[in-house]
């Protein structure tokens, strides 16, 4: 069910987490390898080191002292104030640690320790959150690595820096961080490491880590709010598996993301969403296409595997978002220029030819002898096997003083002897002089490739070992937006249209269903509902010829599927025959007969419009290419309900088929702005009314300025309306 967070507005301050001013660790012990051992050892080295500033306060009723330090009993005898305790006990004692954390005036704990709800300990769970609310003590956890800060030196990451190979030799497990601007945040304690490490080797450094853990009390959305306003951050990273509140989570989204750019690796794609599919839309748009469209309306990037999370967030690190997507391409192999080119519009980006200007003053170049003379001066440029590093560099220089391009891809293969290591200096030169969005391609792994990489990354360029790869992050330079400024309001608790009060839950009447839409906005053809074939001889004083007549049973989904539409009537005999033939149809099905719909034939372009509950976000809006091949096509957008014109609007543009809505053949172009208004209508419908768990319109007729509803199904729950 959809959840409203009765903490949606609160805010937190969380300097106590980030730079407490002492820190108490309950569950130190005389064994090394103890979780609460290696945080306080972690701790202590960071105070030793001069990184940490705060107190360390070991903490254990079973120990007195500690390699000489005083081992406290309980928070309650450590005599100074504690702003943040860790801890990492069985899971039985938290609760009674965090009432006396309470009790000590502790601002912010850490719960290392797991055993509550994930793995069924729903009894367990209930006392903690209920010590939590009666303390008002800020929690992360339970189940969690906790936080690494490099800047404050709190760290709480108990995973070993070095472990034992089987032939005795010692290696690193988890590299020392390097502070940097690269704020992740994480749903899994491994993925997070495995993203330090990542970056480490490109020489990206960390502002700070944050696993979330269960997330009994404070979550992702808490630490959105602390990082976009968090002045050593440039990019926040996320690994996320799943959120409660829907629209919390979005909202906290879209105000990151007009602060600085939000990467996203969404786990669980696969998953079903968990409800009845009656509509073609509920079958159809599982979770995955609901939180895309909601990180389309944050503005937040989705990434596909860690990999790409890596080379995204790496370029947003190093590189300010593109204005434009106009690519200069620059190196010294042709094969790579012809395959950059290619790719390069399949990532969205244009290589446009260059201007004249451009072009005669390269061609200046060849006077000079520093490019040969069989050079075409064209974008993407090959200098040839021949080029040199100073010809890469009067050639970069001559492009980006220009201004025209708003995207550098720089590929200067290390192996024609002509190329030397200046090459890296020069070219990093030219970047910083002129602010270039650009990025590098060295290929190979020879020691050559690798030392090119690893200087461009420390200059501050982006390295890529694959063309893909780095014209993958170049393409995220491109598609990083601010959202626009709305806030994403939970839906109304009560039907806006009170007659649907008196309706009985089940399928929505087919005319009950356009008057519905009717108050929206929304037409449907002329109809007649037909229950005895005596009615027959009425329908040609009020429908013209032709028409369509469709089976109306509340028992069949997709009426089509079993031949129950016929096409084309012209004629009453035709009408009569085709009554018969569906009757006949029906009743060999076994079910009862509720007569025939029949409709003036209308033509255009077959669209679906479509909206269900779903159990994170609440009402979604799904609007796509409709007809009998709606879930073969699957061209469809997804958006999180109500959407406004511009949203709408964004909608129809990501349409793979969107051309045939701008004039196919011999139907006239859609009149893409009044269709937006028509979406954006229809997305106020389950919002405002939420009885309303399923509606679709499939298909919704487009012509010219003409939208209409020819065939509607709805379903009705008044068991989910929210109290």
């Amino acid at each position: 069910m959809f959840v409203i967070s009765e903490d949606a507005e609160k805010m937190v301050d969380l300097k106590y987490l980030f730079n407490p001013a002492s820190i108490a660790v309950v569950g130190v012990s005389h064994n090394p390898l103890k979780i609460g051992s290696i945080i306080y050892q972690r701790l202590t080295k960071n105070k030793s080191l001069g990184i940490l500033k705060a107190e360390v306060y070991p903490v254990n009723p079973k120990v007195s002292s500690l390699n000489g330090i005083k081992v406290y009993p309980s928070i309650s005898e450590i005599q100074d104030d504690v702003d943040l305790v860790v801890i990492a006990i069985p899971a039985e004692a938290v609760p009674d640690v965090i009432r006396e954390a309470g009790e000590k005036k502790v601002k912010v704990a850490i719960i290392i320790s797991g055993g509550f709800a994930e793995i069924g300990r729903i009894d367990l769970d209930g006392k903690l959150r209920e010590a939590i609310k009666d303390t008002g003590i800020r929690v992360i956890g339970p189940n969690t690595i906790g936080v690494l800060d490099p800047y404050s030196g709190v760290d709480t990451f108990f995973l070993p820096r070095f472990k034992m190979l089987s032939d005795g030799r010692i290696a690193e497990s988890l590299p020392d961080v390097t502070p940097g601007n690269v704020a992740i945040i994480s749903q899994s304690g491994a993925l997070s490491e495995i993203i330090m490490d990542c970056l480490k080797v490109s020489g990206i450094g960390i502002r700070a880590i944050v696993c979330v853990g269960n997330q009994v009390d404070l979550s992702i959305e808490d630490f959105l709010k602390y990082f976009s306003d968090d002045p050593l951050t440039k990019v926040i990273a996320i690994y996320l598996e799943g959120v409660k509140d829907g629209r919390r989570f979005l909202n906290a989204l879209a105000e990151a993301s007009a602060k600085k750019p939000v990467i996203i690796l969404k786990a669980g794609k696969t998953e079903v969403a968990g409800r009845a599919a009656y509509t073609h839309t509920a079958s159809m748009v599982g979770s995955i296409e609901v939180y895309r469209g909601a990180f389309k309306q944050a503005g937040v990037i989705e990434v596909e595997d860690m990999e790409e999370m890596i080379d995204v967030v790496k370029a947003f690190s190093m590189m300010n978002p593109s204005r434009g997507k106009k690519l200069f391409i620059l190196t010294n192999a042709g094969g790579l220029a012809v395959i950059s080119s290619d790719l390069a519009l399949r990532y969205g980006l244009l290589v446009p030819s260059m201007p004249e200007e451009i072009k005669n003053n390269l061609e200046e170049l060849k006077n000079r002898r520093l490019i040969e003379p069989m050079v075409v001066i064209q974008n993407p440029l090959d200098l040839t096997a021949q080029g040199t590093s100073e010809a890469f560099e009067e050639v970069y220089r001559i492009v980006a003083s220009s201004g025209f391009f708003d995207l550098y891809l720089l590929m200067p293969s290390h192996q024609p002897p002509s190329i030397d290591d200046t090459v890296i200096d020069r070219l990093s030169r030219i970047s910083r002089e002129y602010d270039c969005c650009v990025v590098v391609c060295e290929h190979g792994e020879s020691e050559w490739s690798r030392y090119i990489r690893e200087k461009f990354d420390q200059l501050g360029i982006p390295s890529y070992p694959d063309v893909r790869r780095a014209l993958t992050a170049l393409s995220a330079l491109t598609t990083y937006r601010k959202p626009r400024d709305k806030s994403y309001q939970p839906p109304r608790r009560t039907n806006k249209i009170k007659w649907l009060d008196s309706l009985e839950n089940g399928l929505l009447d087919y005319d009950y269903a356009i008057k519905l839409l009717s108050h929206y906005g929304l037409e449907a053809p002329k109809t007649l509902k037909i229950t005895d074939e005596g009615e027959l001889h009425t329908v040609s004083g009020k429908l013209s010829f032709p028409v369509v007549m469709k089976i109306f049973s509340r028992r069949i989904a997709h009426k089509t599927d079993i031949g129950g539409v016929i096409l084309g009537i012209k004629t009453h005999s035709e009408l009569a025959e085709a009554y018969k033939v569906l009757k006949k149809k029906v009743l060999e099905m076994g079910l009862e007969w509720e007569g025939v719909i029949i409709q003036e034939m209308v033509k255009g372009v077959e669209l679906l419009l479509g909206s269900s509950y779903d159990p994170v976000f609440g009402p979604t809006v799904t609007f796509g290419i409709g007809g009998v091949l709606t879930e073969a096509l699957r061209d469809f957008s997804v958006r999180i309900a109500p959407i406004d014109f511009t949203e709408a609007l964004e909608m129809i543009n990501e349409l793979k088929m969107k051309k045939i809505l701008e004039g196919f053949r011999d139907l006239p172009p859609v009149n893409l702005e009044k269709l937006a208004e028509k979406i954006s209508e229809f997305s106020k419908i389950t919002w405002e009314n939420p009885s309303i768990r399923q509606l679709e319109i499939n298909p919704l007729i487009a012509s010219g300025d003409r939208f209409m509803a020819v065939d509607v199904r709805g379903l009705i729950s008044k068991s989910q309306l929210l109290s």
